[in-house]
């Protein structure tokens, strides 16, 4: 089931990755219509219209699309935060197996909500601890946990939720 699951993320994040690029491409072509009409000027509208056969109305469309989409070079690009926290798990230090698994038995079985932004290696540590009785060496785990920054943390928790524990760095 987890396999299943695995895959079916993976195709989700491909979908929304061609959803996102095809919004851009949109916008990019909005962008170029509207420098057309621009460079036209009076009546390059109709003009362009004209040109590529399609409606005024068509053109008007994309010219206020690229008046809404915004400076694309004025952002990052969408798959920033997903390159940030895979640089981030590989500077990690590797952790035996079983860690990473009493890890995302904590995740897994835990409310992660906006609270721990503030503190995630430390909210991690405290679960850990909480573990005594039924994994041996939490409190390494604890002071492992302890030891990333907010960022790694992050990481960690959001490669357990997407099921990716082989991203994980993990000693052999």
């Amino acid at each position: 089931m987890t396999d299943f699951l695995n895959r079916l993320r993976q195709a989700e994040q491909r979908i929304d990755h061609g959803t996102r690029e095809r919004s851009a491409g949109a916008d990019d072509k909005a962008r170029a219509i509207a420098d057309e009409v621009a460079r036209r000027g009076h009546g390059g509208a109709k003009s362009l219209a004209g040109d590529l056969g399609v409606s005024e109305k068509t053109i008007s469309q994309a010219v206020t699309r690229a008046r809404n989409a915004g400076n694309p070079y004025r952002a990052l690009p969408h798959d920033t935060l997903d390159r940030l926290l895979a640089l981030e798990l590989r500077d990690i230090p590797a952790l035996p197996a079983e860690h990473w698994q009493a890890l995302a038995y904590i995740v897994n079985d835990t409310i992660i909500d906006i609270t721990w932004l503030e503190e995630p290696s430390l909210l991690l540590a405290d679960e850990a601890e909480d573990l005594d009785d039924e994994h041996e060496g939490t409190a390494d785990l604890a002071t492992a946990c302890r030891n990333w920054t907010r960022i790694q943390a992050l990481a960690v928790i959001d490669a357990i939720l997407r099921g990716d524990l082989a991203a994980l760095p993990t000693q052999e």
